[in-house]
């Protein structure tokens, strides 16, 4: 134990900073008020050990009770030494706890990549030839659904592009076609909701998808039901 933390101790108990601040009898009166205090044994034993006070080996004896072995409890109250040591270490250990919470507080620099920009054009670019639509996505808005629109086949062109991967390119070829194949069965057994694809169906000239989203939309989303059911409308009228 550290005079540093002895000093802790009797302050919370006694309000004296040092055991060579606390008179002896003072010490003697908490203990006796409090005699299942082990800090407070503990402390008289060192005061006395301060001291000299013929009543050291007494007071080690009644404190001992408190301690694993009384080994432990002589190593404490005669190894100096070890408050030399101690100090500069916690304040070692203060000074590595301080920088490590600095640079845990520095900001971690992003790195925006490239690639991935071009990930998502490639896989909204796949989606949209799966359905037989040719279209030019720069020139759409980019709604929820076309920003997360992913595709393996994407991932597999950009990355041998951009990472170097090597790949033969037969079963490269034949992974894409599966690839492309399964992303085609599952695009025409599953309904693509959104006001954009509604206007893609319209642009390609298909009035009766672009009318069964909006009627879709309309359910999904009832405070547009008047603006849809206009667009409905129109598409209905137009030749």
């Amino acid at each position: 134990m550290t005079s540093t933390l002895e000093n802790k101790i009797l302050a919370q108990w006694t309000g004296h900073g040092s055991l060579e601040s606390i008179e002896t009898a003072a010490l003697e009166k908490w203990v006796q008020t409090h005699p299942y205090s082990a800090s407070l044994q503990f402390l008289l034993a060192k005061k006395y050990a301060l001291i000299g006070s013929p009543l050291f080996q007494e007071q080690v004896q009644k404190t001992t009770s408190y301690f694993p072995t009384a080994l432990h409890l002589h190593q404490i109250l005669q190894d100096k030494e070890e408050d030399i040591i101690a100090a500069p270490l916690e304040d070692k250990v203060t000074t590595l706890i301080s920088e490590q919470f600095a640079q845990f507080k520095e900001p971690i620099e992003t790195i925006e990549l490239a690639y991935e920009a071009e990930i998502a054009m490639a896989a909204k670019a796949d989606y949209f030839a799966a359905q037989g639509i040719e279209i030019d996505l720069t020139k759409i808005p980019q709604d929820k659904f076309t920003q997360q629109l992913r595709s393996f086949t994407a991932w597999l062109k950009v990355l041998k592009q951009k990472e170097g991967i090597p790949v033969m390119e037969e079963m490269a070829e034949e992974n894409e076609k599966e690839i492309a194949a399964i992303a085609e069965k599952a695009n025409t057994t599953a309904d693509v909701i959104t006001e954009a694809m509604a206007e893609i169906w319209v642009k390609q000239g298909n009035k009766r998808k672009a009318i069964d989203i909006y009627s879709k939309l309309s359910f999904i989303f009832p405070e547009k039901s008047v603006y849809f059911a206009s667009r409905i409308e129109q598409l209905k009228q137009k030749k």
